[in-house]
Protein backbone atom coordinates (compact mmCIF):
# COMPACT_ATOMS: atom_id res chain seq x y z
CA UNK A 1 0.00 0.00 0.00
CA UNK A 2 1.31 3.64 -0.83
CA UNK A 3 2.22 5.14 2.42
CA UNK A 4 3.04 8.60 0.67
CA UNK A 5 3.24 10.04 -2.98
CA UNK A 6 6.85 8.68 -3.10
CA UNK A 7 6.16 5.06 -2.38
CA UNK A 8 5.90 4.33 -5.87
CA UNK A 9 8.69 5.86 -6.93
CA UNK A 10 10.97 4.56 -4.22
CA UNK A 11 9.70 1.15 -5.48
CA UNK A 12 11.15 1.80 -9.31
CA UNK A 13 14.36 3.20 -7.53
CA UNK A 14 15.44 -0.59 -6.55
CA UNK A 15 14.02 -2.26 -10.14
CA UNK A 16 15.16 0.22 -12.05
CA UNK A 17 17.95 2.06 -10.42
CA UNK A 18 19.70 3.48 -12.97
CA UNK A 19 17.34 4.29 -15.21
CA UNK A 20 17.05 8.23 -16.18
CA UNK A 21 14.38 9.89 -13.64
CA UNK A 22 14.37 13.20 -14.99
CA UNK A 23 16.15 14.75 -17.60
CA UNK A 24 16.69 18.94 -17.78
CA UNK A 25 19.07 20.14 -20.90
CA UNK A 26 21.72 20.55 -18.45
CA UNK A 27 21.62 17.41 -16.62
CA UNK A 28 19.70 14.71 -15.28
CA UNK A 29 19.75 11.95 -12.41
CA UNK A 30 19.32 8.50 -12.00
CA UNK A 31 15.74 6.99 -9.99
CA UNK A 32 18.55 5.39 -7.36
CA UNK A 33 20.88 9.14 -7.32
CA UNK A 34 17.13 10.82 -6.97
CA UNK A 35 15.92 8.45 -4.11
CA UNK A 36 19.21 8.69 -2.60
CA UNK A 37 19.07 12.07 -2.19
CA UNK A 38 15.45 12.74 -1.19
CA UNK A 39 16.24 10.66 1.61
CA UNK A 40 19.05 13.05 2.04
CA UNK A 41 16.46 15.52 2.26
CA UNK A 42 14.00 14.04 4.77
CA UNK A 43 16.42 13.29 7.05
CA UNK A 44 17.92 16.77 7.29
CA UNK A 45 14.30 17.95 7.56
CA UNK A 46 13.88 15.59 10.18
CA UNK A 47 16.97 16.45 12.22
CA UNK A 48 16.31 20.54 11.63
CA UNK A 49 12.96 19.71 13.05
CA UNK A 50 13.63 17.90 16.37
CA UNK A 51 16.16 21.54 16.80
CA UNK A 52 13.83 24.14 15.33
CA UNK A 53 10.54 23.37 14.60
CA UNK A 54 7.24 23.74 16.26
CA UNK A 55 4.54 23.64 13.69
CA UNK A 56 2.81 20.54 13.04
CA UNK A 57 3.24 19.76 10.00
CA UNK A 58 6.09 21.84 9.66
CA UNK A 59 6.87 23.81 6.28
CA UNK A 60 9.10 24.45 3.51
CA UNK A 61 8.73 27.13 0.61
CA UNK A 62 10.35 26.62 -2.18
CA UNK A 63 10.86 30.31 -4.59
CA UNK A 64 12.58 28.27 -7.78
CA UNK A 65 12.49 27.97 -11.78
CA UNK A 66 11.89 24.57 -13.18
CA UNK A 67 14.95 22.31 -11.90
CA UNK A 68 16.03 18.65 -10.08
CA UNK A 69 16.91 20.47 -7.17
CA UNK A 70 12.83 21.76 -6.71
CA UNK A 71 11.75 18.20 -7.29
CA UNK A 72 14.21 16.63 -4.80
CA UNK A 73 12.97 19.05 -2.16
CA UNK A 74 9.61 18.68 -2.64
CA UNK A 75 10.06 14.60 -2.49
CA UNK A 76 12.28 14.83 0.44
CA UNK A 77 9.64 16.99 2.13
CA UNK A 78 7.18 15.00 1.79
CA UNK A 79 8.94 11.51 2.23
CA UNK A 80 9.63 13.74 5.70
CA UNK A 81 5.88 14.48 6.68
CA UNK A 82 6.54 18.16 6.17
CA UNK A 83 4.68 20.63 3.97
CA UNK A 84 6.05 21.92 0.81
CA UNK A 85 4.44 25.72 0.04
CA UNK A 86 5.66 26.65 -3.63
CA UNK A 87 5.52 29.96 -3.97
CA UNK A 88 5.73 31.68 -7.57
CA UNK A 89 8.76 33.02 -9.43
CA UNK A 90 6.57 35.47 -11.19
CA UNK A 91 5.19 36.97 -8.12
CA UNK A 92 6.37 40.99 -6.99
CA UNK A 93 8.51 40.97 -3.83
CA UNK A 94 5.08 42.02 -2.09
CA UNK A 95 3.39 39.29 -3.00
CA UNK A 96 6.64 36.92 -1.83
CA UNK A 97 7.14 38.65 1.61
CA UNK A 98 3.07 38.82 2.00
CA UNK A 99 3.03 34.90 1.53
CA UNK A 100 6.21 34.44 3.62
CA UNK A 101 4.69 36.46 6.64
CA UNK A 102 1.01 33.95 5.88
CA UNK A 103 2.42 30.42 5.77
CA UNK A 104 5.50 31.26 7.84
CA UNK A 105 8.04 28.40 6.07
CA UNK A 106 11.04 27.00 7.98
CA UNK A 107 12.81 27.17 5.37
CA UNK A 108 12.70 28.58 2.21
CA UNK A 109 14.85 27.38 -0.72
CA UNK A 110 15.77 29.58 -3.36
CA UNK A 111 17.68 29.85 -6.26
CA UNK A 112 20.41 32.48 -7.25
CA UNK A 113 17.88 33.97 -9.57
CA UNK A 114 16.34 35.68 -6.09
CA UNK A 115 19.32 36.24 -4.29
CA UNK A 116 18.28 40.53 -4.33
CA UNK A 117 15.82 39.08 -1.59
CA UNK A 118 17.98 37.78 1.15
CA UNK A 119 18.77 41.09 2.79
CA UNK A 120 14.48 41.78 2.95
CA UNK A 121 13.44 38.23 4.07
CA UNK A 122 12.61 38.20 7.92
CA UNK A 123 15.56 36.85 9.75
CA UNK A 124 13.76 34.04 11.43
CA UNK A 125 13.30 31.89 7.90
CA UNK A 126 16.46 30.10 6.92
CA UNK A 127 17.64 30.23 3.56
CA UNK A 128 18.74 27.89 1.30
CA UNK A 129 20.11 28.60 -2.58
CA UNK A 130 19.83 26.07 -4.65
CA UNK A 131 22.32 26.41 -7.21
CA UNK A 132 25.76 25.60 -8.18
CA UNK A 133 26.77 29.48 -8.91
CA UNK A 134 26.91 30.06 -4.87
CA UNK A 135 27.98 26.11 -3.33
CA UNK A 136 30.83 27.68 -1.55
CA UNK A 137 28.27 30.09 0.54
CA UNK A 138 27.27 29.11 3.61
CA UNK A 139 23.76 29.34 2.47
CA UNK A 140 23.71 26.92 -0.10
CA UNK A 141 22.27 23.40 -0.63
CA UNK A 142 25.13 21.56 -0.23
CA UNK A 143 26.16 22.81 3.11
CA UNK A 144 22.92 22.75 4.21
CA UNK A 145 22.96 18.86 3.61
CA UNK A 146 26.19 18.55 4.97
CA UNK A 147 25.42 19.99 8.34
CA UNK A 148 21.85 18.63 8.63
CA UNK A 149 21.25 15.63 6.27
CA UNK A 150 23.69 13.15 8.48
CA UNK A 151 20.88 11.01 9.36
CA UNK A 152 19.87 7.93 8.16
CA UNK A 153 16.69 7.92 6.54
CA UNK A 154 15.05 4.33 6.26
CA UNK A 155 11.74 4.15 5.66
CA UNK A 156 8.42 6.18 5.39
CA UNK A 157 6.06 6.95 7.88
CA UNK A 158 2.36 6.43 7.19
CA UNK A 159 1.56 10.14 5.87
CA UNK A 160 -1.47 9.13 3.67
CA UNK A 161 -3.82 11.65 5.06
CA UNK A 162 -1.20 14.65 5.92
CA UNK A 163 -0.94 17.46 4.22
CA UNK A 164 2.41 17.73 1.53
CA UNK A 165 1.76 20.42 -0.99
CA UNK A 166 0.62 23.90 -0.88
CA UNK A 167 -0.60 25.26 -4.03
CA UNK A 168 -1.55 29.00 -5.00
CA UNK A 169 -4.88 30.09 -6.53
CA UNK A 170 -6.18 33.66 -7.43
CA UNK A 171 -7.61 35.23 -4.17
CA UNK A 172 -10.54 37.08 -4.18
CA UNK A 173 -8.57 39.85 -2.24
CA UNK A 174 -5.87 40.50 -5.43
CA UNK A 175 -3.32 38.00 -3.22
CA UNK A 176 -3.09 34.49 -4.15
CA UNK A 177 -4.69 32.02 -2.08
CA UNK A 178 -3.19 28.94 -0.74
CA UNK A 179 -5.00 25.47 -0.96
CA UNK A 180 -3.12 22.20 0.47
CA UNK A 181 -3.48 18.97 -0.89
CA UNK A 182 -3.02 15.43 1.09
CA UNK A 183 -0.76 12.78 0.09
CA UNK A 184 -3.95 10.47 -0.27
CA UNK A 185 -5.73 13.17 -2.81
CA UNK A 186 -2.50 12.81 -4.85
CA UNK A 187 -2.25 8.85 -4.83
CA UNK A 188 -5.59 8.47 -5.82
CA UNK A 189 -5.13 11.23 -8.88
CA UNK A 190 -2.21 8.55 -9.88
CA UNK A 191 -4.69 5.80 -10.07
CA UNK A 192 -7.48 7.49 -11.64
CA UNK A 193 -4.66 9.00 -13.97
CA UNK A 194 -3.37 5.12 -14.33
CA UNK A 195 -6.79 3.91 -15.59
CA UNK A 196 -7.60 6.84 -18.36
CA UNK A 197 -3.70 7.90 -19.31
CA UNK A 198 -2.53 4.64 -19.10
CA UNK A 199 1.12 5.50 -19.50
CA UNK A 200 3.76 3.40 -19.34
CA UNK A 201 6.92 3.24 -17.55
CA UNK A 202 8.27 2.64 -20.92
CA UNK A 203 7.11 6.62 -21.92
CA UNK A 204 9.57 9.26 -22.07
CA UNK A 205 7.50 12.46 -20.95
CA UNK A 206 7.30 16.01 -22.01
CA UNK A 207 6.93 18.21 -18.44
CA UNK A 208 7.16 22.16 -20.63
CA UNK A 209 5.52 24.27 -17.86
CA UNK A 210 6.46 25.98 -14.42
CA UNK A 211 6.08 23.41 -11.24
CA UNK A 212 4.64 26.11 -9.38
CA UNK A 213 1.58 25.22 -12.08
CA UNK A 214 -0.35 21.85 -10.21
CA UNK A 215 -0.63 20.37 -13.69
CA UNK A 216 2.78 20.12 -14.37
CA UNK A 217 3.65 18.82 -10.55
CA UNK A 218 1.48 16.21 -11.35
CA UNK A 219 3.23 15.45 -14.56
CA UNK A 220 6.52 14.86 -12.88
CA UNK A 221 5.45 13.21 -9.89
CA UNK A 222 2.86 11.20 -11.85
CA UNK A 223 6.01 10.10 -14.46
CA UNK A 224 8.14 9.08 -11.40
CA UNK A 225 5.31 7.21 -9.91
CA UNK A 226 5.01 5.18 -13.40
CA UNK A 227 8.88 4.55 -13.40
CA UNK A 228 8.62 6.88 -16.42
CA UNK A 229 11.50 9.33 -17.75
CA UNK A 230 10.64 13.55 -17.60
CA UNK A 231 12.19 15.40 -19.73
CA UNK A 232 11.44 19.21 -17.88
CA UNK A 233 11.63 22.23 -19.37
CA UNK A 234 13.24 25.21 -17.17
CA UNK A 235 11.33 27.64 -18.58
CA UNK A 236 8.67 27.07 -21.90
CA UNK A 237 10.20 28.41 -25.43
CA UNK A 238 8.68 26.89 -28.48
CA UNK A 239 11.97 26.20 -29.95
CA UNK A 240 13.60 24.90 -26.87
CA UNK A 241 10.32 22.49 -26.50
CA UNK A 242 10.82 21.67 -30.41
CA UNK A 243 14.06 20.63 -29.81
CA UNK A 244 13.93 18.53 -26.61
CA UNK A 245 11.01 16.86 -28.78
CA UNK A 246 13.46 16.11 -31.70
CA UNK A 247 16.48 15.42 -30.08
CA UNK A 248 14.58 12.60 -27.89
CA UNK A 249 12.33 9.47 -27.84
CA UNK A 250 9.50 11.38 -26.36
CA UNK A 251 6.03 9.94 -26.58
CA UNK A 252 3.76 11.92 -24.16
CA UNK A 253 3.61 15.74 -23.18
CA UNK A 254 1.71 17.75 -20.93
CA UNK A 255 0.44 21.19 -22.21
CA UNK A 256 -1.84 24.13 -21.98
CA UNK A 257 -3.52 24.78 -25.48
CA UNK A 258 -0.94 28.06 -25.95
CA UNK A 259 1.83 25.53 -25.68
CA UNK A 260 0.76 23.54 -28.44
CA UNK A 261 0.14 26.14 -30.73
CA UNK A 262 3.01 27.84 -30.10
CA UNK A 263 4.94 24.32 -30.65
CA UNK A 264 3.18 23.56 -33.96
CA UNK A 265 3.94 27.02 -35.09
CA UNK A 266 7.55 26.98 -34.96
CA UNK A 267 7.67 23.75 -36.57
CA UNK A 268 9.14 23.64 -40.47
CA UNK A 269 7.08 20.59 -42.26
CA UNK A 270 10.61 19.01 -42.69
CA UNK A 271 10.85 18.87 -38.78
CA UNK A 272 7.79 16.99 -38.29
CA UNK A 273 8.73 13.80 -39.08
CA UNK A 274 11.23 13.84 -36.21
CA UNK A 275 8.13 14.66 -33.34
CA UNK A 276 6.82 11.37 -32.62
CA UNK A 277 4.51 11.86 -29.60
CA UNK A 278 1.61 9.57 -29.27
CA UNK A 279 -0.23 11.33 -26.51
CA UNK A 280 -0.76 14.90 -25.94
CA UNK A 281 -2.31 15.55 -22.96
CA UNK A 282 -4.20 19.14 -22.58
CA UNK A 283 -5.43 20.83 -19.66
CA UNK A 284 -5.82 24.50 -18.87
CA UNK A 285 -8.23 25.25 -20.99
CA UNK A 286 -9.96 23.28 -23.87
CA UNK A 287 -8.77 24.34 -27.70
CA UNK A 288 -11.16 24.76 -30.86
CA UNK A 289 -12.27 21.83 -32.84
CA UNK A 290 -10.78 23.25 -35.80
CA UNK A 291 -7.49 23.95 -33.49
CA UNK A 292 -6.85 20.44 -33.21
CA UNK A 293 -7.71 19.70 -36.45
CA UNK A 294 -5.01 21.46 -37.17
CA UNK A 295 -2.61 20.11 -34.76
CA UNK A 296 -3.63 16.19 -36.26
CA UNK A 297 -2.88 17.65 -39.77
CA UNK A 298 0.56 17.97 -37.87
CA UNK A 299 0.65 14.75 -35.72
CA UNK A 300 -2.17 12.72 -37.60
CA UNK A 301 -0.98 9.25 -35.28
CA UNK A 302 -1.41 11.17 -32.06
CA UNK A 303 -4.16 10.46 -29.39
CA UNK A 304 -5.86 13.54 -27.76
CA UNK A 305 -6.58 13.78 -24.40
CA UNK A 306 -8.39 16.73 -22.56
CA UNK A 307 -9.19 16.36 -19.15
CA UNK A 308 -11.14 18.93 -16.26
CA UNK A 309 -10.57 19.85 -13.07
CA UNK A 310 -8.89 22.54 -10.59
CA UNK A 311 -5.92 22.92 -8.51
CA UNK A 312 -8.73 22.15 -5.42
CA UNK A 313 -10.75 19.39 -7.32
CA UNK A 314 -7.90 17.29 -8.80
CA UNK A 315 -9.42 15.50 -11.67
CA UNK A 316 -13.29 15.98 -12.06
CA UNK A 317 -13.98 14.83 -16.07
CA UNK A 318 -11.84 13.15 -18.55
CA UNK A 319 -12.49 13.83 -22.42
CA UNK A 320 -11.28 10.71 -24.40
CA UNK A 321 -9.56 10.84 -28.01
CA UNK A 322 -12.62 9.24 -29.46
CA UNK A 323 -15.18 12.22 -28.22
CA UNK A 324 -13.07 15.38 -29.21
CA UNK A 325 -15.14 16.30 -31.84
CA UNK A 326 -18.06 15.42 -30.01
CA UNK A 327 -19.31 19.33 -29.09
CA UNK A 328 -17.81 22.08 -29.19
CA UNK A 329 -18.71 22.49 -24.99
CA UNK A 330 -18.04 19.38 -24.39
CA UNK A 331 -15.50 18.88 -21.23
CA UNK A 332 -16.32 14.98 -20.92
CA UNK A 333 -17.52 12.08 -18.31
CA UNK A 334 -16.53 12.15 -14.73
CA UNK A 335 -13.64 10.19 -13.87
CA UNK A 336 -14.53 6.96 -11.81
CA UNK A 337 -14.26 8.16 -8.38
CA UNK A 338 -15.91 11.34 -9.14
CA UNK A 339 -19.69 12.37 -8.36
CA UNK A 340 -20.87 15.11 -9.41
CA UNK A 341 -24.03 17.31 -9.00
CA UNK A 342 -25.74 20.46 -11.30
CA UNK A 343 -27.65 22.68 -9.17
CA UNK A 344 -29.20 26.09 -9.62
CA UNK A 345 -28.90 28.74 -7.52
CA UNK A 346 -30.74 27.42 -4.65
CA UNK A 347 -28.96 24.36 -4.26
CA UNK A 348 -32.16 22.03 -5.63
CA UNK A 349 -30.50 19.58 -8.02
CA UNK A 350 -31.43 20.11 -11.56
CA UNK A 351 -32.54 17.41 -14.34
CA UNK A 352 -30.09 16.43 -17.16
CA UNK A 353 -30.05 19.17 -19.74
CA UNK A 354 -30.57 22.27 -17.71
CA UNK A 355 -27.73 24.51 -17.10
CA UNK A 356 -26.81 24.79 -13.32
CA UNK A 357 -23.39 25.25 -11.10
CA UNK A 358 -21.48 22.31 -11.23
CA UNK A 359 -20.84 20.63 -7.05
CA UNK A 360 -18.15 17.49 -7.28
CA UNK A 361 -17.17 15.49 -4.47
CA UNK A 362 -14.18 12.64 -4.65
CA UNK A 363 -11.39 11.35 -2.93
CA UNK A 364 -9.20 13.71 -4.66
CA UNK A 365 -10.46 16.88 -3.85
CA UNK A 366 -8.02 19.31 -1.67
CA UNK A 367 -8.16 19.44 2.34
CA UNK A 368 -9.41 23.25 2.30
CA UNK A 369 -7.31 26.84 1.95
CA UNK A 370 -5.07 27.79 4.22
CA UNK A 371 -5.96 29.27 7.37
CA UNK A 372 -9.78 28.39 6.56
CA UNK A 373 -11.78 25.06 7.83
CA UNK A 374 -10.40 22.19 6.72
CA UNK A 375 -12.48 20.23 4.60
CA UNK A 376 -15.50 17.34 5.56
CA UNK A 377 -14.73 14.15 4.09
CA UNK A 378 -17.48 13.87 1.04
CA UNK A 379 -17.96 17.31 1.02
CA UNK A 380 -19.47 18.48 -2.13
CA UNK A 381 -17.41 21.47 -3.31
CA UNK A 382 -18.55 23.69 -5.79
CA UNK A 383 -16.35 23.87 -9.46
CA UNK A 384 -17.77 27.78 -9.83
CA UNK A 385 -18.67 26.41 -13.36
CA UNK A 386 -21.83 26.19 -15.01
CA UNK A 387 -22.23 23.10 -16.76
CA UNK A 388 -25.15 20.82 -18.17
CA UNK A 389 -25.28 16.87 -18.77
CA UNK A 390 -26.37 14.34 -21.15
CA UNK A 391 -27.87 11.46 -20.99
CA UNK A 392 -24.86 9.14 -20.50
CA UNK A 393 -23.56 11.51 -18.18
CA UNK A 394 -21.15 13.39 -20.55
CA UNK A 395 -20.53 17.07 -19.62
CA UNK A 396 -20.60 20.19 -21.44
CA UNK A 397 -19.26 23.29 -19.80
CA UNK A 398 -21.58 26.87 -20.42
CA UNK A 399 -19.04 29.27 -18.56
CA UNK A 400 -17.41 30.47 -15.63
CA UNK A 401 -20.14 31.13 -12.27
CA UNK A 402 -17.48 33.98 -11.90
CA UNK A 403 -17.17 35.05 -15.24
CA UNK A 404 -20.51 35.81 -16.17
CA UNK A 405 -21.61 38.54 -17.70
CA UNK A 406 -25.01 40.40 -16.88
CA UNK A 407 -26.21 42.61 -19.49
CA UNK A 408 -29.71 44.10 -19.60
CA UNK A 409 -30.21 41.75 -16.54
CA UNK A 410 -29.46 38.71 -19.01
CA UNK A 411 -26.70 36.21 -18.02
CA UNK A 412 -23.92 36.23 -20.48
CA UNK A 413 -20.75 33.35 -20.63
CA UNK A 414 -18.21 34.28 -22.09
CA UNK A 415 -16.66 31.10 -23.11
CA UNK A 416 -20.08 30.42 -25.33
CA UNK A 417 -19.32 33.85 -26.96
CA UNK A 418 -15.38 32.48 -27.75
CA UNK A 419 -16.35 29.38 -28.75
CA UNK A 420 -18.38 30.32 -31.43
CA UNK A 421 -15.65 33.16 -32.21
CA UNK A 422 -12.82 30.67 -32.52
CA UNK A 423 -15.17 28.30 -34.62
CA UNK A 424 -14.55 31.10 -37.52
CA UNK A 425 -12.23 30.47 -40.47
CA UNK A 426 -10.25 33.81 -40.04
CA UNK A 427 -9.89 33.46 -35.73
CA UNK A 428 -7.27 32.36 -34.19
CA UNK A 429 -7.77 33.15 -30.83
CA UNK A 430 -10.58 35.11 -29.14
CA UNK A 431 -11.31 36.09 -25.42
CA UNK A 432 -14.70 38.05 -24.56
CA UNK A 433 -15.42 39.95 -21.24
CA UNK A 434 -17.78 42.59 -19.68
CA UNK A 435 -17.28 46.12 -19.50
CA UNK A 436 -19.30 48.47 -17.23
CA UNK A 437 -21.70 50.75 -19.18
CA UNK A 438 -24.55 53.22 -17.70
CA UNK A 439 -27.12 51.44 -19.45
CA UNK A 440 -26.80 47.82 -19.56
CA UNK A 441 -25.04 47.54 -16.83
CA UNK A 442 -21.97 45.41 -18.80
CA UNK A 443 -21.56 45.23 -22.39
CA UNK A 444 -20.00 42.63 -24.10
CA UNK A 445 -16.75 43.02 -25.18
CA UNK A 446 -15.12 40.68 -27.84
CA UNK A 447 -10.73 40.80 -28.54
CA UNK A 448 -9.85 38.52 -31.85
CA UNK A 449 -6.66 37.60 -32.88
CA UNK A 450 -7.06 37.00 -36.51
CA UNK A 451 -4.70 34.95 -38.98
CA UNK A 452 -3.04 37.02 -41.14
CA UNK A 453 -3.85 40.50 -39.56
CA UNK A 454 -1.37 41.99 -41.20
CA UNK A 455 -3.53 41.70 -44.65
CA UNK A 456 -6.78 41.59 -44.04
CA UNK A 457 -9.60 44.56 -43.41
CA UNK A 458 -10.18 44.67 -40.40
CA UNK A 459 -13.62 46.46 -40.38
CA UNK A 460 -14.43 44.07 -42.94
CA UNK A 461 -13.85 41.22 -40.80
CA UNK A 462 -15.47 42.46 -38.11
CA UNK A 463 -18.63 43.24 -39.85
CA UNK A 464 -18.54 39.52 -41.22
CA UNK A 465 -17.73 38.54 -36.97
CA UNK A 466 -21.28 39.93 -36.18
CA UNK A 467 -23.33 38.56 -38.61
CA UNK A 468 -21.66 35.09 -37.63
CA UNK A 469 -22.92 35.70 -34.26
CA UNK A 470 -25.96 37.01 -34.99
CA UNK A 471 -26.65 33.79 -37.24
CA UNK A 472 -25.40 31.49 -34.12
CA UNK A 473 -26.37 33.43 -31.06
CA UNK A 474 -29.51 34.79 -29.05
CA UNK A 475 -29.05 38.47 -30.01
CA UNK A 476 -28.32 39.71 -26.00
CA UNK A 477 -25.01 36.84 -26.07
CA UNK A 478 -23.53 39.16 -29.25
CA UNK A 479 -20.68 41.42 -28.44
CA UNK A 480 -21.17 44.84 -28.35
CA UNK A 481 -17.81 45.85 -29.00
CA UNK A 482 -15.29 44.72 -30.77
CA UNK A 483 -11.37 44.87 -30.57
CA UNK A 484 -8.78 43.71 -32.93
CA UNK A 485 -5.37 42.62 -30.97
CA UNK A 486 -2.04 40.93 -31.92
CA UNK A 487 -2.61 38.45 -28.45
CA UNK A 488 -4.37 37.54 -25.87
CA UNK A 489 -3.50 38.45 -22.44
CA UNK A 490 -3.52 34.48 -20.57
CA UNK A 491 -3.31 34.00 -16.68
CA UNK A 492 -0.35 31.31 -15.35
CA UNK A 493 -2.39 28.63 -16.37
CA UNK A 494 -3.14 29.30 -19.93
CA UNK A 495 -6.41 30.99 -19.61
CA UNK A 496 -7.63 34.62 -20.63
CA UNK A 497 -6.81 37.03 -18.21
CA UNK A 498 -9.86 38.62 -18.19
CA UNK A 499 -9.99 41.20 -15.32
CA UNK A 500 -7.00 42.65 -16.72
CA UNK A 501 -8.34 42.36 -20.34
CA UNK A 502 -11.60 44.01 -18.49
CA UNK A 503 -9.16 46.75 -16.86
CA UNK A 504 -7.26 48.12 -19.89
CA UNK A 505 -10.65 48.44 -21.97
CA UNK A 506 -11.76 50.53 -19.01
CA UNK A 507 -8.78 52.39 -19.07
CA UNK A 508 -8.78 53.06 -23.07
CA UNK A 509 -12.87 54.30 -22.60
CA UNK A 510 -11.34 56.42 -19.26
CA UNK A 511 -8.50 57.96 -21.58
CA UNK A 512 -10.61 58.42 -24.45
CA UNK A 513 -13.28 60.73 -22.20
CA UNK A 514 -10.86 62.62 -20.97
CA UNK A 515 -9.53 63.36 -24.76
Amino acid sequence: MDMTIASRFRNNAKTNPDKIAIHTREEYVTYLALDKKTDTVAGALLKYNCANSDTSPPKIAILMSNKIEFIEVLLGSAKAGWLTVTFDPKWSEREILTMLEQTRPEILFIDSSFLSLIDVLPEKIRIVICDELVCQSSMSYQNWLLQWGTEPFYSEPYFINRPFYMGFTSGTTGLPKGFIRNHQSWITSFIEADKELQLQSTDDISVPGPLVHSLFLFAVLYALHSGSTCYLERTFSAGGLKQTLKNNHITVMYGVPTMYEGLFSSLHECEQKDIILEKCIISGDKPSEHKIKEWEIVLPETEWISFYGSSELSFVAILPHVDRYRKEEGIGYPFSTVEVSIRNHFGEELPQGEIGELFARSPMVFSGYHQERVMEKGEWISSGDMVWSEKDGFLNLAGRKKNKIVTGGLNVFPEEVETLLKSHHLVENAAVTGVNDEYWGEKTAALIVLYHHRNIDKEKVIEELKAYCKNNLAVYKCPQRWEITNEIMLTTSGKPARSVMKETLQKKDRDNKDE
